[in-house]
This record gives C-alpha cells, structure tokens and sequence, in this order.
C-alpha cells in the first residue's frame, strides 16, 4: 500500500521478492487446497493467485529506492536458472503451539539455497539488514483463525515436479479482507530479461 508518512515527504510501499509458482502448479495447489476445505476448519485459505514462495520480506520501503532495488535483483538473479524443488511437508507458523499460517514446504535443495543468497545479497546492496530467520521455502495455503485442530490425517499432496523460472518484486496493499498483491517487476530465472 502507498502511504505518506507522517512528515509528509516519504511514500513508503509493502514489498517483498517473490518466487512465481508454475500456473499449472498453482492449480494443482489450489485443487489440493479446495480438498482440504473439508478436512480442516478455521483456516482462511488463500487464493489461487496468491500461491507464490516469499524469498524476502522487505517490509515498507520508500518508493524512490525501487529503481536501486530492482536493478541489483535483477542482476543478481537473471539467468541463474531455474529452481525445480517439489513439495514436502506441511508447516505451521510461526510454531505448532499457536500456529497462524498453514503453508506447504518445498524441498530446500542447492539451487533454491542459492536463489535465496543471490536475492539476500542483493537486499543487502540496499541497506536492508541480513535475514535473521533460516530460509524455508514454503507456499502459504491458508491463514488459521480461531481453534485449529492440527493437520494430522490430513492427506498430503501428490508429487508434482515443477520449475521456477520467475521470480518477483510485489506490493502487498493490507486491507479489512486480508491483503492484495501486485507485481511491480519480473524477472526470468532463465533468459535473463
């Protein structure tokens, strides 16, 4: 979301780098998560469109800094390659204690370890503070809300193997319905452009 900060100068946006799922991926995800309706109660589940792996979460940034950012992304990550990971199993964050996220992990190999430091090296070229958190990538299925009764039982979903070949920088814009998303700039793991 743009905002004007209190002194009236900065507009500050709600970003993060994303890696794009496959469409066809993300339809296999969302067949899967529409079969877990019945399964498990008190989750908002997350849309189709939004099904994507967060690399970064930059928080608010000032708008002028966006062209800087970009540029060093992308440079970073273009035609690197593409990651295939798959899916692994289920994670609840940020514990099972009092888990608020139900997320699908993928399987973190060399190429995904190697995505994320290109994407952290860059974020670090632009003044943002190291990642504290390890890197897990996983897709956010649903947000838990209320009780939950925990995910065993629950059927896992089929391997599908797929490849990531994009990867983004996305505004997220928080509202009364949760947030929205849209993607400032893509970049090709592959072709580079």
């Amino acid at each position: 979301m743009v905002r004007e900060v209190a002194n009236g100068e900065a507009l500050l946006l709600r970003l993060f780098i994303a890696a794009f799922l496959p469409e066809e991926t993300k339809d296999v995800l969302f067949r899967y998560v529409q079969s877990l309706r019945s399964f498990l109660r008190g989750v908002r589940w997350e849309p189709r469109e939004k099904l994507h792996v967060t690399l970064r979460f930059l928080g608010d940034v000032d708008e002028s800094c966006l062209e800087d950012l970009s540029a060093d992304v992308g440079s970073a990550v273009c035609g690197s390659g593409s990651v295939e990971p798959g899916f692994d199993d289920f994670c609840l964050f940020p514990g099972s204690r009092n888990p608020r996220v139900l997320a699908l992990g993928l399987v973190k190999n060399e190429q995904f370890q190697s995505l994320f430091d290109k994407v952290q090296s860059a974020v670090l070229q632009n003044g943002f503070e190291m990642e504290k958190r390890k890197f897990i990538p996983h897709v956010t299925l649903g947000r838990i809300r209320g009780d939950f009764e925990g995910i065993r039982g629950i059927p896992q979903p089929n391997k599908t193997e797929f490849s990531i070949t994009r990867v983004g920088l996305v505004q997220s814009e928080l509202g009364p319905r949760g947030s929205r998303y849209t993607s400032i700039r893509t970049w090709n793991l592959q072709s580079g452009i």
